[in-house]
């Protein structure tokens, strides 16, 4: 049982009553009880506890799907990462709002008031930043819920057994260079597909799916507002919600949940970026909230962490504390980082790295002494005075590169790409003035891929992976396949 809690990121999931074969056999009632029993002790000297999903018939008895998750505080509970996205003025804050404080709204704007950051958000109701709201789960229940200040982080923190991260970016085109900062560097798990049922999908609706599909990150969808839509224009945005799922390229299964046995399935299917669960819900009735809370607490965690690498984290937030200097957010990418720790930071316009010390270090606005991949944290920074956005933390100064060669698809454009063409590089926390230097067929349109030399106008620390280049309506997805030479500098 260690082994799986282990290999699932602190859960797992047992099937009682299932032959070796997959047969759902079933047991006698008496029997069944007794499996759990045992169940619940191999799990309480694994330090873990044990929540009955649903229990089904089988052939000769009763099949039970149990949840097994790790409840010891000595490490941060099981984290999983999600991403609201959607078309401006869809309800994605006001859901967060909603989920997050157990408040319904009024339809009004009350919700989404506690998922803005700035007060402009709140007066025009538009979010133009990333926010990020904690959930927490104990067991069953909504630890948020049961708090006098639900977005109270450090208490839901302590409280939670499982923590849902929710990612709430601006709808808006124009701030679609925010959105994917926020999606980049918090490298979501899943994508929560936002769509008003009184407005249907939307243009941004689409881009925003075909980059999650990009990304190869899976999406369920989050019908909104159905307590407003008529019949007749529920019904059309649920036939648009599934053709633009099974649209060529995205090719994903809908699956309406409609009850808590479908919630199960659901959570169990999901990872496999095949099938895209589809709930309705209403923020001011509270229709639906239930399932789509259940379907959150039992996402399994997708990203396996590299926790014995080098240290490297991508600065996303950047604050000047009275009293403390430079404080620095971010994604621990791999390794571990401790209070006391030299590290450095770079690099910069000149490709030099400058050398700090981790004066404290907090998660979810609790003080910690050591944090690892997988985990969103400050970092107080000693004997340094200006960082910039996409810098790296590191353990030891790494290569900045000033040129990417990678492989590219073309996801939107209105005429023809060729050398010379310019737009913003998007990569992990970077935002980067960029160019393309080379393409190996000449030029590219629409649906075309190919393998472009990209030239950044200063370097910057890059280590694999995707990526978007974009320039207006162009949007153009890629994959590193190499870097330039760059040598670290102190």
């Amino acid at each position: 049982m260690k082994r799986r809690l282990l290999e699932g990121g602190g859960e797992a999931v047992y099937l009682i009553g299932v032959a070796d074969d997959g047969r759902p056999l079933g047991l006698p009632d008496e029997e069944l009880l007794k499996a759990l029993g045992v169940l619940r002790e191999v799990a309480r000297r694994a330090g873990a506890a044990v929540y009955i999903l649903r229990v089904s018939e089988g052939v000769r008895g009763k099949v039970a799907e149990v949840l097994v998750r790790i409840s010891v505080k000595e490490e941060p509970p099981p984290t999983v990462t999600v991403a609201a996205l959607g078309n401006v003025d869809a309800g994605k804050s006001t859901l967060v709002g909603v989920l997050t404080t157990g408040r319904p709204d009024d339809g009004k704007g009350l919700a989404r008031s506690y998922a803005c950051r700035y007060k402009h958000e709140v007066l025009t109701g538009r979010t133009s930043a990333v926010s990020m709201r904690l959930l927490g789960f104990s067991g069953d229940s909504v630890v948020n819920h049961g708090l006098v200040d639900p977005l109270d982080e450090a208490e839901v923190y302590r409280r939670s057994d499982k923590l849902v991260l929710l990612v709430d970016v601006g709808g808006h085109e124009r701030y679609l260079r925010t959105a994917l900062r926020g999606l980049f560097s918090s490298q979501p798990d899943y994508v929560m597909l936002v769509v008003a049922a009184n407005s249907g999908v939307q243009r941004m609706t689409k881009e925003h799916l075909g980059i999650a599909v990009a990304l190869g990150i899976p999406v369920f969808v989050v019908v909104t507002r159905i307590d407003i839509a008529p019949q007749e224009v529920f019904q059309r945005t649920v036939d648009e919600v599934v053709k633009v799922l099974k649209m060529p390229g995205v090719s994903k299964i809908p699956y309406v949940v409609r009850d808590a046995g479908d919630v199960v399935l659901a959570a169990r299917a999901i990872s496999t970026s095949r099938i895209a669960p589809v709930f309705f819900v209403s923020s001011v009735t509270g229709h639906g909230l239930d399932l789509l809370l259940r379907f959150l607490s039992l996402l399994p965690r997708r990203r396996k962490w590299d926790y014995g690498g080098d240290f490297l984290m991508y600065i996303s937030d950047i604050y000047l504390v009275k009293g403390v200097g430079v404080v620095v957010g971010g994604l621990v990418e791999r390794g571990v980082v401790r209070v006391g720790d030299r590290v450095w930071v770079g690099p910069y316009g000149d490709g030099k790295w400058v050398s700090a010390v981790v004066k404290s270090i907090h998660l979810n606005r609790t003080p910690v002494e050591t944090a690892r991949a997988g985990n969103f944290v400050t970092i107080a920074l000693d004997k340094i005075e200006k960082v910039e956005k996409g810098m790296a933390l590191s353990r030891r100064p790494l290569a900045g590169v000033r040129e990417v060669v990678a492989d590219v698809l073309v996801l939107r454009h209105p005429t023809v790409i060729r050398a010379g063409f310019s737009g913003v590089f998007h990569y992990k926390a970077i935002r980067a003035n960029a160019y393309i230097k080379e393409i190996d067929r000449g030029e590219l349109m629409v649906g075309d891929s190919g393998v472009a030399k990209i030239e950044l106008t200063r370097p910057w620390h890059i280590d694999g992976g995707v990526f978007i280049f974009r320039n207006g309506p162009t949007r153009i997805f890629g994959r590193v396949l190499k870097v330039g030479d760059g040598a670290p500098s102190a």
